[in-house]
């Protein structure tokens, strides 16, 4: 799976950014007492909120896809832009109640240049330099003064809670490009075995050369083996998104074998198996429509059926 960035549904405006950044902000910093600054009325100085410990933040995403050559252009402008305000501004800063500045953070969605790191590192030197230069002048920028950039890597377990909360109209989408070669390391040879048996047992066939069945047996796998990436990956970044979808894919997974050991006609497999598909996307579509995309739902669904299917779960008769 991607970064943080690609897992938010649609691509993300500047205004939404800054909306995301400024939530995440309130979170991260609200024992610091964090202050926001809207643009209108005298404009935001230059920042978009600061702590009370010195922190202040200024949020930038570009407004459509680049080059990494032209998202560093545009990154290191907007970096060197804001610097100048923050330089020209301590008068309207100090009316602002902005206490001493320690650190500015640059709040990008990614970068793909190390080239902006040096750009910071170099702005910073800058700033100190200009501060010892005209000590009285900058008195609002802390001797320790730093640049940081911050991704939206670092604000994860805001954004979790961000979206698990409602706090925003932002859904994950956890969809991905399946490929036409599947890797098949990485779903031995039991399982793949177990997948074939209740396919054709679902599908009434023995005919292991039935071309529908081995595109229906390559697919399973193919889920089985996206559906670890994404919860790993929701694991790795989502902790309590990926307990509470956790939670639920345990519990139906035990009806599920309840329901599949229960039936006793091999003919009703195949009604049985989409009246799985069905109640359980209905279950994820109640439990995480406010949280996941469409697509992620969908995704999720097959990629866990996969699961079931892989291992000892969901049986069928006439396997």
């Amino acid at each position: 799976m991607s970064n943080i960035r690609s897992l938010i549904e649609g691509y993300m405006n500047g205004n939404a950014w800054e909306d995301l950044c400024v939530k995440c902000y309130r979170i991260r910093y609200q024992n610091e007492n964090y202050t926001y600054i809207p643009a209108a009325q005298g404009g935001d100085a230059g920042i978009e909120g600061f702590t009370q410990n010195g922190i202040v933040h200024q949020c930038y995403c570009p407004e459509r896809e680049y080059s990494d050559d032209e998202l560093y252009a545009h990154q290191r402008d907007k970096l060197t832009k804001d610097i100048d305000k923050l330089l020209n501004n301590g008068e309207r800063l100090k009316k602002l109640g902005v206490p001493t500045i320690v650190e500015w953070h640059f709040d990008i969605p990614e970068y793909k240049d190390s080239r902006i790191i040096i750009h910071a590192e170099s702005k910073q030197k800058e700033v100190l330099k200009a501060k010892s230069e005209k000590r009285t002048k900058l008195s609002y920028i802390s001797d320790d003064f730093k640049i940081v950039i911050k991704i939206a890597e670092d604000f994860t377990p805001e954004i979790s809670r961000i979206i698990r909360t409602n706090l925003t109209d932002m859904r994950l989408n956890l969809a991905i490009k399946h490929q036409d070669t599947l890797d098949w390391s990485k779903c031995d040879s039991q399982k793949v075995a177990n997948i074939r048996r209740k396919v054709k047992a679902v599908m009434n066939t023995c005919d292991d050369n039935n071309p529908d069945l081995n595109y229906i047996i390559n697919a399973y796998v193919d889920f089985y083996i996206s559906g670890l990436d994404i919860m790993n990956t929701l694991q790795l970044n989502f902790p309590e998104l990926y307990e509470d979808l956790y939670g639920l894919e345990q519990s139906y997974k035990r009806e599920v074998s309840i329901r599949t050991h229960m039936n006793t006609n091999k003919e009703l497999n195949q009604s049985l198996f989409d009246k799985i598909l069905n109640d359980f996307q209905q279950k994820l579509e109640n439990d995480f429509s406010r949280v996941l995309s469409q697509a992620s739902i969908g995704e999720l669904k097959q990629d866990l059926v996969a699961s079931w299917l892989a291992d000892c779960s969901m049986e069928f008769r006439g396997v």
